[in-house]
């Protein structure tokens, strides 16, 4: 029944976006870290390529369409053009609150709508996918107001939307082809099957072909799910002569059904979009030629298998589907190509995004489950949306789609099963079922995994005697120890004149800041600059004002015209030189929001003086770790490390 499609549809939508929620807040609670599986090496999260980038990618029907009825007056696809304004405003909506989740800091979202920085060319891909989504919230509001009879007020939005409409258009293509400019800063990174100069026009035209297969699929979806007669035509079976009036072989295999009257308008704008994908394609064979990496693809390599999959599944074969007269008329051949040509676009970015990225980074990047959780609730959540709006509103007809759903359940059942059956025909009933178990066992499966060692918070070293003249270091109390004659290291560099070797710097106000205060964790790093605590700070110092006065005080520690890091910050002995012990070596600087892990600490401080010292006293036993560490100290292990 098209009502019980409906809500198995809702339901299995609902189950990953309350799993999407909780991932969610375990992101902005826990942070990037214990929530992903990001590295240095692989720094882009799966729900950056596949929220942002592929997201509105899928997106760009919204100006394909807008471009092909409003620019080339071909009206016959202005049926099209309320579905993908809707599927523009979702996916533009979903890329601004999957980017939400992927800043470090999510609570100064807003902070690039008022400090602007035109250097940065980040700062041009946020403005055009913001001012894009506010262009489609206006082409949307009349489709809204409408349906709430507000009616003046959508006349209002209708004066304006043709303007919208160009300046949409304007702003997307802008947008995907910064969006392959992305990636030409990184010729040395990206594999050589996916680099290209060309990659901002790969990426818009790419965007074009996608965003009309994908608003065909999702135009098949919804009739097959809400109102299946206009496409896929009567429910009657056939007869003999109109089977072969159509092919009847090819027909017999997609449908037991004749095309409905709008299979015509839907074949026309599929055939379209294999026209930009046959394009893109001889693109890029042609592209590989002139760089002279054809060779790439026969190399067997996993990229060269990617790269094959990627253009066979999801450009030749939706094309081969299109071209082919008998498919091209049938809705479900044509959903099917829909569907893998979609998929292609969102393989492409991730290829680009990601796995074109595998080989420099010498490690394989697996999404944890939090990752996933996310990246497909946050698609959840918007699919959710997108059946809401066109149930209320005439998106895709010119009545809304809840007057095709009725009859949700049969009353012909036991009196056990028709109560059960009865419980869930309300919607809030089966959501809050939905949530009892979903909600706890999302829990339970993405909560972050801490490992001990790793977060373990060092603690201060040892002293083996009164004078604390023998130190044992043991920072996480694992027992892997290291016993350090500091009197005797002391006197053989210079007594206390030495100290600023190892202490190279204490705290504001502090003459003895130990290790532990900064280095704080075994292998992770330690933030231990404030930059809040500054930016007030120096706000009252030089008494600021204005709206953000605290944004004024970033001249006063970073240099102009460039960006604000640590580079181009002061150094913090130029404030703190008075009350920052130990530093009064010039060669000092200190212009870092980070301090490294203990062990690396530890083993930076000395290992360089130890090798040095190797050397001079021709011990080659010094610089190896069971020098050090007695826990290493056995006889097998000497005789395997030493030279």
């Amino acid at each position: 029944m098209i009502n019980n499609r409906v809500r198995i549809a809702k339901d299995i939508l609902w189950i990953f976006a309350l799993s999407g929620l909780v991932a969610a807040i375990f992101r902005l609670f826990f942070g990037l870290g214990p929530t992903t599986n990001l590295t240095d090496g692989v720094p882009w999260g799966l729900w950056k390529v596949f929220n942002m980038i592929a997201g509105v990618a899928l997106s760009t029907s919204g100006f394909t369409i807008g471009f092909l009825v409003y620019v080339l007056r071909l009206k016959q696809f202005k049926s099209f053009m309320k579905p993908a304004i809707l599927i523009a405003f979702l996916g533009y909506g979903c890329s601004c609150l999957a980017l939400l989740f992927d800043i470090g800091l999510p609570f100064r979202f807003w902070h690039p709508i008022f400090m602007w920085n035109i250097n940065s060319f980040l700062f041009e891909v946020f403005a055009c996918v913001l001012l894009y989504f506010t262009i489609t919230s206006i082409e949307l509001a009349p489709i809204i107001l409408n349906g709430i009879n507000a009616k003046k007020a959508a006349k209002l939005f209708h004066t304006v939307a043709f303007a919208a409409v160009i300046i949409g258009i304007s702003l997307s293509s802008l947008h995907h082809s910064s969006l392959g400019s992305l990636f030409l800063v990184s010729p040395q990174r990206l594999h050589a099957l996916w680099y290209t100069p060309r990659l901002p026009l790969f990426f818009i035209i790419s965007a074009m072909a996608g965003g009309i297969f994908f608003i065909v699929f999702i135009k098949i979806i919804w009739s097959k799910i809400y109102n299946p007669a206009p496409v896929f035509g009567s429910a009657e079976e056939p007869s003999t002569t109109q089977l072969k009036s159509l092919n009847g072989s090819v027909c017999s295999i997609f449908s037991r059904r004749l095309p409905g009257p709008e299979m015509s308008d839907i074949s026309k704008l599929a055939t379209i979009g294999a026209g930009l994908l046959s394009i893109y394609f001889v693109l890029k064979i042609v592209d590989l030629f002139i760089l002279g990496n054809i060779s790439e693809l026969i190399t067997g390599s996993p990229e060269s298998l990617l790269y094959i999959f990627e253009l066979g599944i999801g450009v030749l074969l939706p094309i081969i589907l299109i071209i082919l007269p008998q498919t091209r008329k049938m809705p479900v051949p044509v959903g099917i190509a829909g569907f893998v040509a979609s998929f292609g676009l969102v393989f492409n970015r991730l290829n680009v995004g990601i796995f074109g990225y595998s080989s420099d980074a010498g490690e394989i990047y697996l999404p944890s489950l939090s990752e996933w959780a996310l990246g497909i609730g946050v698609i959840a959540a918007a699919g959710l949306v997108f059946m809401l709006l066109t149930e209320i509103f005439p998106i895709f007809n010119d009545r809304p789609a809840k007057t095709f759903v009725t009859n949700l359940f049969r009353k012909n059942f036991g009196s056990l099963q028709q109560t059960w059956n009865t419980v869930l025909s309300n919607s809030l009933n089966r959501i809050s079922l939905l949530g009892v178990f979903i909600l706890p066992l999302a829990f339970i499966f993405m909560y972050p995994p801490y490992k001990n060692i790793e977060l373990s918070t060092i603690r201060p070293s040892t002293g083996l005697d009164a004078q604390r003249q023998v130190l044992q270091i043991d920072g996480d109390h694992q027992g892997f120890s290291t016993i350090f004659n500091h009197a005797d290291h002391q006197k053989r560099l210079g007594d206390t004149s030495s100290c600023i070797q190892c202490h190279h710097v204490s705290l504001p106000g502090d003459r003895s800041t130990p290790c532990s205060r900064c280095h704080q964790h075994m292998y992770n790093s330690t933030k231990i600059f404030d930059h809040e605590k500054h930016k007030l700070a120096v706000t009252e110092d030089k008494q600021l004002n204005g709206l953000n006065p605290s944004n004024y005080s970033c001249v006063e520690c970073h240099q102009t015209n460039c960006p604000k890091t640590t580079q181009s910050a002061k150094d913090c002995l130029e404030c703190h030189r008075e009350n920052m012990f130990l530093t009064n070596n010039s060669n000092v600087q200190l212009n870092s929001m980070f301090a490294v892990s203990f062990t690396d600490a530890m083993h930076l401080t000395c290992l360089e003086c130890h090798k040095k010292e190797a050397v001079n006293l021709k011990n080659e036993h010094l610089d190896k770790c069971y020098t050090c560490h007695n826990s290493l100290k056995k006889d097998e292990y000497v005789n395997r490390t030493s030279p």
